[in-house]
This record gives structure tokens, C-alpha cells and sequence, in this order.
């Protein structure tokens, strides 16, 4: 690969990367709407899928989220039917939470045809492709992961809502955006409305 070439591709990475982690998020937006759940429980029952049962205390570290925000949620899934709470037969003084097989079984239907693309996707790679693609997500992962708490250590002290002050900034940046890019367009439009009223200006001057 030149080095142009190179250097083209490290640039779109990060905007292909941002599309996929947007069509991503939309996505479990749309799951959880099917399932009359929140993004977040939806992240929760995502985590009990991928890595069985755990104590609520762990679902909520490896979730980033309180103990007590994890509670509530449990008992929103629970009341729904997703999850239950059991006894450890190990230790009775802990409680341990895992999916039903019902909700289980409810979530692969839910994400049947997007694996079924993915391995029609993934055919047209070779082994050695594969293994690059599973390497950089890996590491990708342990980079998101290691900038939680850096993120985590800027907010402000006292702050009331340090996730909804960000939320809201990140709104207001995209509203920004969004503006600007219809104000560009609209300007666009009026140059070339501009450009054709001058061209048949000259035509009929020609008459």
C-alpha cells in the first residue's frame, strides 16, 4: 500500500468506525423498543447474555453503573419478565440474577437476521482478514475501556448529572451541526437558482 493510499485509509477509519458504532446504537434503540425495554436495560440484558449468571453487583460494574441504579433496573426486567433472581447454592447470603430462557430465546430471534448478514459478510473474507478484523475490535474494546475513567475523572465535582449534562451537550453539538449543514445546503441551493436565473438572463438577451 503507498503511502498516500495509507494515510487515506487511517483518516477514514475513524468515520467508518463512528457510522458503525451509530448504526449500532440505532439498533439497539430499535431492539428495545420491540422489547418494551430502555437502551440501557437492553445493555443489561446483552451483558446477562454474554456473560451468564452474575451477582448484581457485578452486572453492575461491568454495566458502569450504581448498585442502586442497577437495583431498579433489575426490578424493571424482573417485573417484565427478562430476568430472576436466585440463591447461590454456594453461599444462600448472595443473590444472583440471570435471563429467563424465554428472553433468551426472544433475543437471538431478535438478532437472527442481523447474524445471519454478518456471516454472509464475513464469507467473502479471508482467515487471515478475519483474525486482523477480531484483533483490531479487541483492541479497540480495551481503548474504549481504558478512557471511561478518564472521561469519568472530568466530571464536575458536585454535579448533579454528570450523564445528562453530557447527553445534553452532545444534542446541542449535533443540533449545531445539523443546522449548519441545512444553512450550507440552502445557500447551495441559492447559488445554483442564482447560476440558472444568470444563464437564462444571457439566453433571453440573445432574443
Amino acid at each position: 500500500m503507498s503511502n498516500e493510499k495509507r494515510k487515506r485509509s487511517l483518516e477514514e477509519l475513524p468515520q467508518a468506525l463512528r457510522a458503525f458504532l451509530h448504526a449500532s446504537d440505532a439498533f439497539d434503540e430499535a431492539l428495545a423498543s420491540v422489547l418494551g425495554l430502555n437502551p440501557t436495560d437492553v445493555r443489561c440484558v446483552n451483558l446477562l447474555d454474554e456473560y451468564g449468571t452474575m451477582t448484581a453487583g457485578a452486572l453492575a460494574g461491568v454495566a458502569g453503573l450504581s448498585t442502586g441504579a442497577v437495583t431498579f433496573l433489575l426490578d424493571r426486567l424482573e417485573s417484565a419478565g427478562f430476568v430472576r433472581r436466585l440463591r447461590d447454592a454456594q453461599d444462600r447470603r448472595r443473590v444472583l440474577v440471570e435471563l429467563v430462557p424465554i428472553a433468551r430465546t426472544r433475543i437471538a430471534e431478535l438478532h437472527a437476521g442481523l447474524a445471519e448478514t454478518w456471516r454472509a459478510s464475513a464469507q467473502r473474507l479471508s482467515s487471515s482478514d478475519l483474525e486482523s478484523i477480531i484483533d483490531f475490535l479487541r483492541e479497540g474494546a480495551k481503548l474504549y475501556q481504558s478512557q471511561v475513567p478518564v472521561l469519568c475523572s472530568q466530571i464536575p465535582a458536585g454535579s448533579v448529572s454528570g450523564a445528562s449534562s453530557g447527553r445534553a451537550a452532545i444534542k446541542a453539538a449535533v443540533k449545531a451541526q445539523a443546522k449548519a449543514e441545512a444553512m450550507e445546503k440552502l445557500e447551495q441551493t441559492a447559488r445554483k437558482l442564482q447560476a440558472k436565473a444568470n444563464e437564462l438572463h444571457k439566453k433571453a438577451g440573445r432574443i
